[in-house]
Parts: C-alpha cells; sequence; structure tokens
C-alpha cells in the first residue's frame, strides 16, 4: 500500500496517534455522582445487570474502526489491483483549432480536454505506465512513462496546431485508448477508443477572405474585399470594421446561420501601411478568425522615366495609364532614375542597374540582369505563371511573335512567361538588382502585343510590381518559412519572435493572425498571416453523436472514479452508525 497524500511515515504515525486518541477518550470516565438512596438491594441487581464488559468493548472497536477509516481516507491510500486504471493507458488529445472555442463557463475545449486528461492520469496506478499523444504530432514521449511524467508533458502540450489533424498509431501493447475531442477535425476515431466528448455549441463568426487590390482602370483607388461567414448555430448581427491609422469604415451586417456575405469598401483615403479587418458581435467563441490584416501599396501618382530610342505606341500607353506621370528621354540622355518611381528600358539597358524599380523590352545582355538572351526567331508562348502580379490578368496566348529571344531559368529570376521556337526557355523574367526589374524578351515592334487590349494591364501590372517597396507574402497561421538566411522577426508590435535556421532560410510561429516583419542581409519581407480557411471557421460542424460521446465518457468515469479512501469513507459512516445504535441500545437498556 502507497500513500499520495501523505509520506508512508507521517501516515502510519497519523493513524497510531488517533488509534492513541480513541482508546484513551474511552478510558476517561467522569466520577460517578454520590446520591443518598433508601436502600441498595434494588440497586446492587440493576447495576449486576448492567455489567457488559463485551458491550463497552465493542463500542471501542466500532470508534477505532470509524476513526481509524476517516484517517485512512484522508492520507489517499493506493493499493495495487483496486487503483483506476493501473494497467496501460493511452491517451490522445485533439489540439486541432476548433478546440480553442470557448465553452460556456468561458473556458476552452482544450481546457476542459486538459482537465479531463489530467484527473484520469491523477486517478490512474502510479504504478502504471501510460503514453500521452496528441493530434498534431507535437508530444514525443519515449515510450511509456510514470504518471508525473505524462502529467507533466500534458501541461507543456501546445494548445491548438494549425496543421493537418490525425490520430497517432497506438503503439504496441499500448492498451486502452483515450481519445479527448470535440470531433470537428475530420480524424479517423478508433472504434475500441474511448471518446471524451468536449464539443459544446457556440457562436462564431469569421472572416474568411481579406484582400486589398488597386483598380485596374485607376491605380490610385483602391479598394478592399472582405468576406464575412456566421458559423453559429442561429442568425447573427455583427459589425464589420475597416480600420488603418486614423483610418475606419464600418458596416452592420445581419447573417443567417451559415451564410457568407461579401462587402467591398473604398479605401483609397488610407494612403499605405497595414490594414485590418476585424468581425465584432456581442458573443464569439473564437476570436482567432475574427481578425485579419492586409497591406495597401502607395497608391499616389507615380513618376515614370521611359528610356527609348523612339516609340510613339509605348508612349501613348504609358500616358493614359491613370497616375502615371511620364518622363521620356533618348539612350544617350540618360543619366540616372533618382527621382523617379520606375523606369522603362526601351532596348537598351544601362550598365549598371537603376536606382528605381526597371521593366526592360529586349534590352542588351547586362551583368546585372540574370541570364543569358538565345534569340529564337519566330516564337510560340507556351505557358506563363497564372498567379504571378506581372504575368496574371493577361491572355498571353493572343501574342504573336516575329522575333524574340528566351533565356535558360536561373536562381537568379523567376520566370513568368515561357516560349519556344528553335529554342525554349523563359521570354518574361523578374529579379532583383538594387530594385526589382522585368525583363520582356522581345519588343514591341516585333509583336502584336501592343495592339492587344491587355498591353495597358501588363504595363500597370508590372508598375505596380516594380514600385512595390517592400515584398508581401500571405501565408496561413502556424508554421512559416521564409527563403531568408539569418534573418531576425518582428510580429506587428515590433516585438522579437523567436526564429530556427533551416536549409532554405527560417522558420517561425505565427499563433495568431498579425503582420510580421522578417528582415536579414537578403532583403526585407512582409509576412501577412492569417485565419482565413473556412474549415477552421465551422466549430459546430461535429461528427460526435452528443449523447454517445457523454455516456462513454461518463460511464468510464462511474468506473474509474471509484478509489479507495472513497470506499473508507464510506466505511466509517457506516461504523459510526453502527456504533451509535449500539451506545443507543445500552442507554436504553
Amino acid at each position: 500500500m502507497r500513500f499520495l497524500a501523505l509520506s508512508p511515515a507521517f501516515a502510519l504515525a497519523l493513524l497510531a496517534a488517533v488509534a492513541a486518541a480513541i482508546v484513551l477518550l474511552h478510558l476517561l470516565r467522569p466520577p460517578p455522582p454520590r446520591v443518598i438512596v433508601p436502600s441498595l438491594l434494588l440497586w446492587a441487581r440493576v447495576a449486576k445487570d448492567r455489567k457488559r464488559p463485551l458491550g463497552h468493548l465493542l463500542i471501542l472497536l466500532l470508534a477505532l474502526a470509524a476513526g481509524l477509516s476517516i484517517a485512512l481516507a484522508l492520507t489517499r491510500p493506493e493499493i495495487d489491483g483496486l487503483a483506476a486504471g493501473a494497467q496501460r493507458l493511452t491517451l490522445v488529445l485533439d489540439n486541432s483549432p476548433s478546440m480553442a472555442a470557448r465553452t460556456a463557463d468561458g473556458r476552452s475545449r482544450w481546457q476542459h480536454a486538459v482537465e479531463q486528461a489530467g484527473e484520469l492520469l491523477r486517478r490512474t496506478s502510479s504504478t502504471g505506465e501510460m503514453t500521452l499523444m496528441d493530434t498534431a504530432g507535437r508530444i514525443h514521449l519515449s515510450g511509456f512513462v510514470d504518471r508525473e511524467s505524462a502529467l507533466a508533458a500534458l501541461s507543456a502540450l501546445p494548445a491548438v496546431d494549425w496543421g493537418t489533424a490525425r490520430v497517432p498509431r497506438r503503439p504496441a501493447g499500448g492498451g486502452q485508448m483515450h481519445l479527448f475531442t470535440d470531433g470537428v477535425a475530420p480524424i479517423e476515431q478508433l472504434k475500441d477508443a474511448v471518446v471524451h466528448s468536449v464539443f459544446e455549441p457556440a457562436d462564431n463568426l469569421a472572416i474568411t477572405a481579406f484582400e486589398v487590390r488597386m483598380l485596374p482602370q485607376d491605380p490610385t483607388r483602391v479598394e478592399a474585399l472582405v468576406q464575412v461567414l456566421n458559423a453559429s448555430p442561429g442568425e447573427r448581427r455583427a459589425r464589420l470594421l475597416i480600420k488603418g491609422g486614423d483610418f475606419s469604415v464600418t458596416q452592420d451586417l445581419d447573417l443567417r446561420a451559415g451564410e457568407t456575405v461579401n462587402a467591398t469598401f473604398d479605401v483609397s483615403d488610407f494612403e499605405s501601411g497595414v490594414l485590418g479587418a476585424t468581425v465584432i458581435a456581442q458573443s464569439d467563441a473564437l476570436p482567432l478568425d475574427d481578425l485579419a490584416y492586409a497591406i495597401v501599396a502607395p497608391h499616389r501618382s507615380r513618376r515614370v522615366l521611359l528610356v527609348t530610342p523612339g516609340n510613339p505606341d509605348l508612349i501613348d500607353a504609358l500616358r493614359n495609364l491613370p497616375g502615371v506621370r511620364l518622363t521620356v528621354v533618348a539612350p544617350d540622355a540618360y543619366t540616372g532614375a533618382t527621382d523617379f518611381n520606375a523606369v522603362l528600358f526601351d532596348r537598351f539597358a544601362p550598365a549598371a542597374p537603376p536606382s528605381a524599380g526597371a521593366l526592360l523590352l529586349r534590352p542588351p545582355a547586362r551583368a546585372w540582369l540574370a541570364g543569358e538572351p538565345v534569340a529564337i526567331g519566330q516564337a510560340r508562348i507556351k505557358d506563363w505563371d497564372h498567379d504571378h502580379l506581372v504575368s496574371s490578368g493577361v491572355a498571353w496566348g493572343n501574342v504573336r511573335l516575329e522575333r524574340a529571344s528566351v533565356e535558360a531559368a536561373t536562381k537568379d529570376a523567376d520566370a513568368l512567361v515561357l516560349a519556344s521556337g528553335s529554342a525554349s526557355g523563359a521570354l518574361v523574367t523578374a529579379g532583383e538588382s538594387r530594385a526589382r526589374w522585368i525583363k520582356v524578351g522581345f519588343a514591341l515592334q516585333d509583336s502584336n502585343f501592343r495592339m492587344q487590349p491587355d498591353f495597358p494591364v501588363f504595363l500597370g501590372n508590372a508598375l505596380n510590381w516594380v514600385t512595390e517597396s517592400v515584398p508581401v507574402i500571405s501565408r496561413a497561421v502556424g508554421s512559416i518559412e521564409i527563403p531568408l538566411r539569418d534573418a531576425r522577426v518582428r510580429d506587428g508590435s515590433g516585438n522579437p519572435v523567436a526564429a530556427s535556421a533551416t536549409a532554405r532560410g527560417i522558420v517561425f510561429e505565427a499563433p495568431h493572425p498579425d503582420v510580421y516583419t522578417v528582415s536579414g542581409a537578403g532583403g526585407q519581407v512582409l509576412v501577412v498571416a492569417g485565419l482565413t480557411d473556412p474549415r477552421y471557421s465551422l466549430i459546430n460542424q461535429t461528427g460526435l453523436m452528443e449523447q454517445a460521446g457523454a455516456s462513454a465518457s461518463g460511464s468510464s468515469a462511474s468506473l474509474d472514479r471509484v478509489e479507495p479512501w472513497m470506499l473508507l469513507l464510506l466505511l466509517a459512516a457506516a461504523l459510526l452508525l453502527l456504533e451509535w445504535g449500539e451506545y443507543t441500545r445500552r442507554v436504553r437498556a
């Protein structure tokens, strides 16, 4: 026998002290009262009938048994074979995003799961073996451990993970498996596992999409697109707030259960920087999906320098672009682009890279431009990057080329458009030197591109991309890897964020939506982390039958909760009743 509340020596001392106190109290007798009676005959007979030493001994034994039972219960004894779960146990906790949802008592589903798992571990025999797992694979116990090690691992387990949830494989000889989950994540549940359900319906409103974009017909105008989902069981009323610095705009929304609403806002008055979107409701169980961020690039008029030996079509196209103030010079008059936001080189390239972003049309080979151009005569465009800002929105398949140059792919440039003729390679590439640059392997005179309706779109896309001061990438919250070596990471408040080196760069954890700044010797990147996947917001779509989950958990608890100290208290109560009955009988006798 072991004692969970006290040390063995102290427990035995307590039991001995209680036994001694009870015996001493029974030995103590008050002095008999002196009463004057006329005759002793009757009282002698009564005194003879009341001498029952066995009755006194029985009361003493009952008192001893009751007192020792209470004292023993206070020491919380543990007896092998009677403690709950004396065999091996495997505990699996679901730490998928929906487990962060708050319940009616203000605590999260995850906190309820940890509490239930901790109770089960504490009810388990200290000699038992157990292992702890989670659906994200974040915990790594070396096989089966003792109860205290499992409790320590449970307290250190991260609450939420944004990866794919799955039930880990049960270890060999793992004994009974207990799964603590809300049933929302699509995990495979084992048939013979005891499922402890922590699911409780809850209200939730979420921002499932947020982006800002310049209008193609007027880059000085910017609109924000916001998508709001009502994942609550019933209708909800919410307020949508778009805010950045001193700029803000709001809109009230009424959403039916399961409804998604798209809203558009003109945010042109917000000059540039981080813009946040927040959905506000009276009650919301999952705050993580209530907030999203986007970066608004500067959208004022841009000063553009065109260096060309003469190209009326290109000059007209640039002058017709909204928000462009154009300056045209000949190649021999070019002295630099210090006073301009962007520069366009037509069949020309300087020996040194410009300080401003550049678009180059069939430039000669230069050391600062990646790749060696190869003339291929007539060429056909066969593919392009549909996701890149520069090449998207353009029907490249309609472009006809009389002559062009392509180049082999290099690590210093991204291939945006691919073409083939006598040779195959990249027709349009993008890279970075002192500033961003885009190289096009053909001139306007060698194609029908200038007559295509998408040509102004391409010019606008190219100018937007080369004038973007800091690259912006969007990632889902969780583990984020950035290809910048020895870089430092700071969150939106300027606080440093721990990062680890990888083969490509660094990796860091983004636990919630925010804008992270990654700075290193290779440059700077803004990372917009968000929780815009609607699957994370559907916290009420559980795969568990609530009644079945509750009954499974309840039946397990009812069997596991029978512990020795509880039985001792019941025994003490029964003994006290017997002692009271014996004492009452003696008094009445």
